[in-house]
């Protein structure tokens, strides 16, 4: 019974891994294992995953985020100036530290704080929404804020310059949705009581460490650092100095990824499936990977379209903005959703209301600036 428990528990707790494991299994039937499968692994991404999360990991256990989010508190004086503030590091965060993170880390610091000071659920809801979307466009701004633009930069061998040229347009044009949707969402306001023991100061050496990694994995990006030698090298000094990260970096997000590279294999080898993703990529690559990105989510979409694109700007900016829209769109989003839906007083049909119809506003918005600048 027990180990029924667990396994439920467990299947709640990883319900990604589960579907992509199943995934990887069913689509198996039609492509059995061989060395396609290895081959189909994308190493350099994976070693590039291990390294940015135990950069995250480490920069959170200095204490680098509490510290922020103290300063923050202090400096807003009332909770819409705080918000315009989280919104505004969730943003810039995510472009480092990735989406994922930044949710993690100011999502439920967000809610604490509105509860504390007793700003109503509207607003709750409404501010946990806009952190979710800043997450998810702040994070497509660089190469190392989510983790489809780490695949596609290294399966289309993309540097610098194209990369950057190609999103910006799309970047900036976020900031100008995200102010404008806080300006009509977020009008009211309360002041802030701040206690000064509330605000932790971050362990310098430690800070500087991981920040000089997270410029290494950068420049690893770019192919100026050899992604192996990123990796032995924080691997070491994290054994040698650090041993209690190497426990938190999530191994199963590594597993998730390993399932994903061999379901794509696995689809597109079979020719029903090749035949209705050649055409569509072909001829309109950024509306097929955002469609495809609301069903599967944009990682494995950018996975399994990339093999299927004639160049890398098509299946970037599809998967980018296709995080907006449905929660599945983005498997960041669902980390927002399920710190909302525990609340005890939450109202999860409104929350879903309001991000289904915000994301697929914004979603247009981004898609319409797409068939301008082409």
């Amino acid at each position: 019974m027990d180990i029924i428990i667990s396994v439920i528990g467990f299947i709640r707790r990883e319900i990604v891994f589960v579907i992509a494991l199943a995934a990887a299994a069913v689509t198996a039937f039609f492509n059995p294992p061989s060395m396609a499968w290895i081959d189909a692994i994308d190493f350099r991404t994976l070693s590039l995953l291990f390294s940015l999360m135990g950069i995250s990991e480490g920069l959170k256990a200095s204490g680098l985020f509490d510290s922020a989010a103290g300063v923050m508190m202090k400096r807003a004086g009332d909770t819409r100036k705080l918000s315009l503030l989280l919104l505004v590091i969730v943003f810039i965060s995510s472009m480092f530290f990735t989406n994922d993170v930044a949710l993690l880390m100011f999502v439920p610091f967000s809610m604490m704080i509105l509860d504390r000071e007793g700003e109503d659920e509207k607003y709750i809801i409404r501010l946990v929404i806009l952190e979710t979307i800043a997450a998810n466009l702040g994070s497509m701004t660089t190469p190392i804020g989510n983790p489809q633009n780490l695949y596609i930069l290294s399966y289309f061998s993309v540097e610098a310059l194209p990369f950057f040229r190609t999103i910006l347009p799309y970047s900036l044009l976020s900031v100008v949705l995200i102010a404008a949707s806080f300006m009509v969402l977020l009008r009211s306001s309360r002041s802030l009581n701040v206690d000064e023991r509330e605000v932790r100061k971050a362990e310098k050496t430690r800070t500087v460490i991981y920040l000089l990694f997270l410029l290494a994995a950068l420049l690893t990006v770019f192919h100026v650092i050899p992604a192996w030698l990123l990796f032995a090298v924080e691997l070491i000094f994290l054994a040698i100095f650090d041993r209690k990260i190497l426990k938190r970096i999530d191994y199963i997000l590594l597993l998730t990824f390993v399932c994903f590279f061999i379901f794509s294999e696995n689809m597109r080898n079979i020719e029903v499936v090749r035949e209705l993703i050649t055409a569509p990529m072909l001829t309109h690559p950024i509306a097929s990977s955002a469609i495809v990105s609301q069903v599967i989510s944009n990682v494995p979409a950018a996975i399994l379209l990339s093999p299927f694109a004639e160049s890398f700007e098509g299946v970037l900016i599809g998967t980018d903005i296709g995080g907006l829209g449905t929660p599945i769109a983005s498997l960041a989003s669902l980390i927002s959703l399920k710190f909302y839906f525990r609340r005890q007083n939450g109202r999860k049909g409104h929350y879903l209301v309001l991000f289904l119809v915000l994301n697929f506003l914004l979603l247009s918005i981004l898609a319409l600036l797409s068939y301008v600048i082409e």
